[in-house]
């Protein structure tokens, strides 16, 4: 009997272990999700997500790096206190459709139009973020630019293959990351025709990855 009541024990044991674990495993699943899901607020008074490219901003291996992942190299100048900035982090990119779809076809550089961290662009000129931005004629924050191909020297708003002034709404937003990731800017078809032909199916795709986040 005392030998049945120890067996029953260590199965007890064994079977807490396990569930334990499976909870663990659960809450940092969870918890990787959200991460991805949800920006935090930096020092900078800017919101960044964990999967940000942790770039050295030499933009010449980034857009290297990006193209040897089969990704595209998306630069975004963002700065403190601008409302649109926020609304790209905390509306857009919080779409669930338009988290993933960022995060497996593009490798996102975020940079501060105010900032002093070195930035070297691709003719090799090294400067200050804040310089930078001047050099590039930035006005508007956000400003997007995307580089889907290789760079041969030049400046990134020489070499983009189109940029993004603004924060578009959703639906145009993820619209023209497919028109971006499909090499729309080398076909004929310019992307406001893309965006009207598409936009059911965008309005789809946002629908139904909304109901699958929540399920």
């Amino acid at each position: 009997m005392i030998k049945l009541i120890l067996m029953m024990q260590g199965l007890m044991t064994r079977l807490l272990t396990l569930v334990m674990a499976a909870m663990m495993t659960l809450t940092v699943s969870q918890m990787a999700k959200a991460g991805d899901m949800t920006p935090t607020m930096g020092e900078d008074g800017i919101y960044h997500y964990d999967w940000y490219h942790q770039s050295f901003l030499e933009l010449a291996d980034d857009l290297e790096e990006a193209l040897d992942e089969g990704k595209v190299l998306m630069i975004k100048f963002d700065q403190k206190g601008c409302i649109y900035c926020e609304k790209v982090a905390l509306e857009i990119f919080s779409e669930p459709a338009i988290n993933s779809y960022v995060r497996e076809h593009f490798v996102v550089v975020q940079l501060d139009l105010y900032g002093g961290r070195e930035v070297t662009d691709l003719d090799g000129d090294a400067l200050a973020e804040n310089e930078m931005g001047r050099k590039w004629g930035v006005m508007f924050t956000p400003t997007i630019y995307f580089l889907g191909q290789p760079a041969e020297g030049g400046t990134i708003p020489e070499q983009a293959n189109a940029v993004m002034p603004g924060a578009f709404g959703k639906l145009t937003f993820l619209g023209f990351l497919e028109w971006i990731v499909a090499k729309g800017y080398d076909g004929d078809e310019p992307f406001q025709k893309y965006f009207g032909r598409r936009m059911p199916e965008i309005r789809k795709t946002i629908e139904e990855a909304r109901q699958q986040q929540s399920s």
